[in-house]
């Protein structure tokens, strides 16, 4: 598969997450651009895949770095992004991991962060919804059992019961905005239930889903097929995500 195809399936790929695909990404226009595509095409093409994936933040994020870095005829740059993404994620999962030790966890969803976080940390019991409709919960529980640690799973409504075991509360980021983040729907209930037991939540803010004002406006909250909450005659509201002040969690960055 050549590069240019590689950044194609980057754009219409809605089964990894946004880490696996923003590598790709970052792997395939180094390769395009000594391959001697032209730049404008390249860019274009990339232009292209931001629109096309306009709820990944992280994508977003270093898609328009590659662009700058194109811009400036500085492609060798380019890989170093990799590079700088990974050692950055794994140096903020090293340092939350030091706040889990001898301690249960509730969090929510199924992020790669979290998961090296907790996989890191001597942590008691992990506590985690299941995560309807795609059950993302259920995958994130049997990869960590299989990591070794305790985990209890249950129904989405059921969070008052996390809230209630846990010790703290654990979070990632889809997008970090300068006043909110944006993460999987029912994690403002989250921040709540932390609020109300006094218990401290953990956002894990990887600056590489910070988006300021100007990318802010290429990221969408998608409205998801409405089939998935009913198949009568009503009006349907169906997303996975919504936005939470930062005000109300502690926020963990490197």
């Amino acid at each position: 598969m050549s590069g240019v195809e590689k950044l194609r399936q980057c754009m219409k790929d809605r089964v990894r997450g946004s880490m696996d695909i923003t590598i790709g990404i970052i792997e395939a226009s180094y390769v395009v651009a000594k391959e001697g595509l032209s730049k404008d095409r390249l860019i274009k093409l990339l232009e292209k895949i931001v629109k096309n994936q306009p709820s990944m933040a992280l994508l977003i994020n270093i898609s328009f770095q590659i662009i700058d870095l194109l811009k400036k005829d500085q492609i060798d740059e380019i890989l170093l992004l990799k590079d700088n993404l990974l050692k950055a994620t794994n140096a903020l999962s090293e340092k939350a991991s030091k706040l889990l030790d001898n301690k249960s966890v509730c969090t929510i969803s199924n992020s790669k962060e979290v998961f090296d976080s907790i996989v890191k940390s001597h942590c008691k019991t992990v506590y985690v919804g299941v995560a309807h409709p795609k059950k993302e919960g259920e995958l994130f529980a049997l990869n960590l059992k299989n990591s070794g640690k305790k985990v209890v799973i249950f129904e989405d409504n059921n969070y008052l019961f996390g809230a209630k075991m846990c010790d703290v509360f654990l979070s990632g980021a889809d997008a970090i905005f300068d006043e909110a983040f944006v993460n999987k729907s029912q994690t403002f209930s989250l921040c709540l239930f932390a609020k109300y037991f006094n218990k401290s939540f953990y956002l894990l803010a990887n600056r590489y889903k910070y988006l300021n004002a100007d990318l802010k406006d290429y990221y969408k909250i998608l409205q998801m097929p409405r089939r998935e909450v009913t198949k009568k005659d009503l009006d349907v509201y169906n997303v996975y995500f919504e936005e939470i002040p930062l005000d109300l969690v502690t926020p963990i960055a490197i």
